[in-house]
This record gives C-alpha cells, structure tokens and sequence, in this order.
C-alpha cells in the first residue's frame, strides 16, 4: 500500500471532512485543505465568475507567526462525478471531494480539486469558508499534491507523522476558543495572539508546548497544561 496512492471507498467518503457548510467554525485557523467559495476569479479564458478554491500548501509556509502570507497558494475546485475507487489511484491531478455539499440543492455535490488550475491569492478573498479536510482528508490531498507536483507516491502514514504536531495545534486552539467562549473572527484573532504567546513559553523551564506537540508522547500532557492554564486565567 505504501507504493499506490491511498483509495477511498464510495461509503467512507465522509472520513475526508472534518466540517462542512455550517459546521465549520470562524474561529479554525486556515489549514490545508481547506475550501473557500464565492471568490471573483478570472479562468483559462480570461472570463471572471465566482469561483471556488482550496489550500494546497502546508500550514506553516501559510503564516509568518500568527499573521498570514500576503500570498496564499489554491487550486480551482469545480463539479465532478463521484470517482470510483480506481479513479482514486489516477486522475494525479485531482483531489476528490465527493459531497462536499452534502446537503444542497442547488448545485452539485460532488467536486474535484484540480492541481493544473492554481491561483496564488491575497488570504482577505477568503472570506467564505465551507469546508475544512480530517487529518486523513490532508494527509490524502498531501499525497495527491506531492505525487502531482514530483511523480513520487510518498507513503500515506510519512504525511500523517509530520502533519500531526501542527494539527493538534489547530485542534488545541478550537479547544481554546470554545473555552473562552469566542465564537466571531475578530474575537478569534485576538484570541490567536494569547495562544501563540502560550504555545512559545516554556513548559517545566526548557520546552514550549509547540516543542512538545512534535512528541507524540508529550502531546497529551499539552492539552492538560493548556486546560489548567486557561482556569487558571
């Protein structure tokens, strides 16, 4: 398995997502893979419509501490059919989204991510967040990306080791803001700043919490010291 690109049967499609429509929280951190709607953009035509995008980069070449790169890298997300399982091991150029919009009418729900049309944009389009990938959803578009990028399938379990300390960021800072009840962006960037500067103060005189979180065997004991300290406050 390690040498094909991982494949996603028709009844778990739902393991891509972690949100969806209005599940998807104003307050998450962007992340990779990660779907915008609604955004003016011109096409392979030059013709300028409402489009749709994902993130494709990794989350720490998105930011320069808690401030976004003026310049975030995306791709075209367009309708598709639902793919079979071995579509999934080709089409390179495309991450799957089977029912990205599970509960609409109006359009269709099933979409495609496509790698050749990208779009290098200023993060203030990104307004209309509508999806955000699982952590197997990203390590899947990760391997789909790289694979399209170099032609090498890196095994889908390398993508999962390295991504997992700055999603348990992301998840800590949910976390964070659902105790101090910030539900609205301009809360949440506030909010940000105080996490950053806890994330990078050292824990027991020597490591930062961002440090620990690269240990998967100290990560619990940052969310224990992450919860104590937010009642202590």
């Amino acid at each position: 398995m390690g040498n094909n690109l991982k494949t996603i049967s028709n009844d778990k499609w739902d393991i891509l997502y972690d949100a969806r429509g209005d599940d998807v929280q104003e307050t998450r951190l962007f992340l990779t893979g990660d779907v915008f709607t609604d955004i003016e953009l011109p096409g392979s035509t030059g013709t300028t419509k409402k489009r749709t995008v994902m993130l494709v980069q990794h989350p720490c070449s998105m930011r320069k501490g808690i401030e976004l790169n003026w310049r975030l890298l995306a791709v075209e997300v367009t309708k598709r059919k639902p793919p079979t399982e071995e579509e999934w091991g080709g089409y390179f150029n495309l991450m799957f989204l089977p029912d990205l919009f599970p509960e609409s009418t109006s359009r269709k729900i099933h979409q495609a991510a496509n790698f050749d049309n990208f779009y290098v944009l200023s993060p203030d389009l990104l307004k209309n967040r509508i999806a955000c990938l699982s952590r197997e959803g990203i390590e899947i578009l990760m391997q789909r990306w790289v694979n399209y990028s170099s032609r090498v399938i890196v095994p889908i379990g390398d993508f999962g080791k390295q991504l997992a300390p700055v999603i348990e960021e992301t998840d800590l800072f949910d976390e964070w803001c659902e105790a101090r009840d910030i539900n609205n962006l301009e809360q949440g960037k506030s909010a940000h700043k105080d996490y950053h500067n806890w994330l990078r103060s050292p824990l027991y005189g020597e490591k930062t919490p961002q440090e620990m979180l690269k240990d998967e065997s100290t990560r619990s004991t940052v969310r224990k010291e992450m919860r104590k300290y937010l009642k202590s406050q």
